[in-house]
């Protein structure tokens, strides 16, 4: 029988992607999932969309997996090292 699950996620920030004048810079979650049971442990992890980041002429703009704009100023707060990869946009 499993015992109840533990996880510790994180936000990766992907390499930039330039096209011309726009870049692209891809945020996802990485989640590390563990159960336990009588029988051992089962690891595995689990990568998920979390946000694109749209830099062009018109600004610096970020976008959830539905392509809603979502706050910049909190995805930085959340996602360690994010203005040192926008700086080298």
């Amino acid at each position: 029988m499993l015992e109840a699950s533990d996880h510790a996620a994180r936000l990766r920030i992907g390499r930039p992607i330039a096209f011309g004048p726009m870049a692209l810079l891809a945020i996802e979650r990485v989640t590390l999932r563990t159960h336990h049971s009588h029988a051992g442990v089962c690891l595995w992890v689990v990568l998920q969309p979390h946000a694109l980041i749209v830099r062009d002429a018109g600004g610096t703009r970020a976008y959830d997996p539905n392509a809603t704009a979502i706050s910049l100023a909190r995805l930085r707060q959340a996602a360690p090292g994010l203005d040192a990869a926008l700086a080298a946009l």
